[in-house]
């Protein structure tokens, strides 16, 4: 048999080429919650207390609320819809936030607190009534010499006194009006002069000052574009901060935010004093979106702080007097 020759050099392995490599596979670590945690974006906070997506969904859920019960009542609204009621006089789409304190204000207020908005709650189509000194046709003149529209009646106090002393008569007035403004000057008068027709509809006179003439005409733009603030005597006040046919949930939420520190800066205490902020329709529950924490520690956010107990005053020592036999 013939020799096979010996290859030189070292031994070739057979190649097993029916056989597949196996892949090292290298374990990634796994993202643990408190990682996706500290991934995701902080919430937005209005004045670094109350969450804007939770106002959001709030919106949102009094809009389509609205919705529904707006269209189970068609056939009784008036033949305009609910668009003819106006702006103001709708309950169902105006919205409020309210604000519950923890302790109530002692100091009575006349004055109400003028908050700006991103969007004017009322636009040039309302109906703006001007309370003015006597005498009206003054002022009368004065609005048409500065070319200002946005007032359709001028009411002087002698009128208020007088044509408007029925109760009847100032009710009317307060429905063909969308808003009232006030000359400071007679602020002081306004709650004996306008009675409670007035506040119950929240349709409070705002001051505005008469007597800057050159500034006339921004001072009215600024009071029509605004919302307005006033502590009541008890422990809730409320807010209008914008109409649901006429805003958007965004443009709620961005009103909101731009009158909520605002209002909590008015208020005695600031957020040690807030209990809780809702928001809500004239016709609709209140929607909680914002409360403070029911614990007992320290801090702005409880309700109730912790107080060291004061040591017991140790009862006195009553002498016992003997009295003698007669």
């Amino acid at each position: 048999m013939p020799k096979v020759p010996a290859s030189k050099g070292k031994a070739r392995v057979p190649s097993n080429s029916g056989v597949k490599k196996s892949k090292v596979v290298s374990e990634k670590p796994k993202k643990t919650s408190v990682a996706l945690a500290e991934e995701a974006p902080a919430p937005l906070l209005i004045g670094g207390k109350v969450d804007a997506s939770q106002v959001l969904k709030a919106c949102k859920a009094l809009a389509a609320y609205t919705e529904r019960r707006l269209s189970a009542k068609q056939n009784e609204l008036p033949l305009g819809g609910s668009d003819s009621l106006g702006a103001s006089k709708d309950t169902d789409n105006t919205v409020w936030m309210q604000i519950t304190v923890k302790q109530l204000d002692t100091k009575r207020q006349v004055k109400p607190a003028r908050i700006a908005l991103v969007h004017p709650l009322l636009d040039h189509d309302a109906s703006v009534c001007l309370l003015t000194k006597d005498p009206q046709r003054e002022y009368k003149d004065l609005l048409m010499e500065k070319n200002i529209t946005l007032v359709n009646r001028v009411v002087g106090v002698e009128k208020l006194k007088g044509k408007f002393r029925p109760f009847d008569a100032r009710r009317q007035l307060v429905r063909d009006h969308d808003l009232f403004l006030a000359d400071e000057r007679i602020v002081p008068m306004l709650p004996k002069l306008c009675g409670s027709v007035f506040y119950k509809d929240r349709k409070f006179p705002i001051p505005v000052d008469l007597t800057k003439k050159k500034h006339l005409a921004e001072t009215i733009e600024r009071a029509v574009a605004s919302t307005y603030y006033m502590q009541n005597k008890g422990s809730c006040s409320t807010i209008k901060v914008g109409f649901l046919n006429r805003h958007s949930p965004d443009e709620l939420v961005e009103n909101i935010a731009e009158a909520l520190p605002a209002v909590v800066a008015r208020i005695p205490g600031k957020w040690s004093n807030v209990q809780n902020i809702e928001i809500k329709t004239g016709k609709s529950a209140a929607l909680p979106v914002w409360n403070c924490r029911l614990s007992e520690d320290q801090g702005d956010d409880v309700r109730w702080t912790r107080e060291d107990p004061e040591p017991e005053a140790p009862e006195p020592k009553t002498k016992r007097v003997r009295t003698e036999k007669a």
